[in-house]
């Protein structure tokens, strides 16, 4: 259930774009996920650990690449999850893949 409310307000603070959510915010949000998500999707957890890298060092490109690479990455987990989280996990592939478009 927790996962569920973090994936809520995950999409939420998306909706309202990259750059309205706080960096301190946005950091704490990537560590939290990459603590729930180091043993059951180890890949996932190691993008989020770029994307933290990329937004720590303020280098777009690597933002960029690592939203990229993280959605497509939500994306095929929530086609493999089913059900309502799958839904929410492929939506969140999908807004993590335009925020990098948008980026680049």
């Amino acid at each position: 259930m927790a996962q569920t409310a973090d994936l809520n307000s995950t999409i939420s603070a998306l909706q309202s774009g990259l750059t309205s959510l706080p960096a301190e915010a946005a950091l704490a949000n990537i560590e939290s996920w990459q603590q729930q998500l180091q043993g059951a999707a180890p890949e996932i957890a190691s993008t989020l650990g770029e994307l933290k890298s990329g937004l720590t060092s303020g280098n777009a490109q690597s933002i960029a690449q690592a939203l990229k690479k993280l959605g497509t990455q939500t994306a095929d987990a929530g086609t493999s999850a089913g059900g309502d989280a799958g839904s929410q996990l492929q939506q969140l592939g999908q807004m993590l893949t335009q925020s990098a478009s948008s980026l680049s």
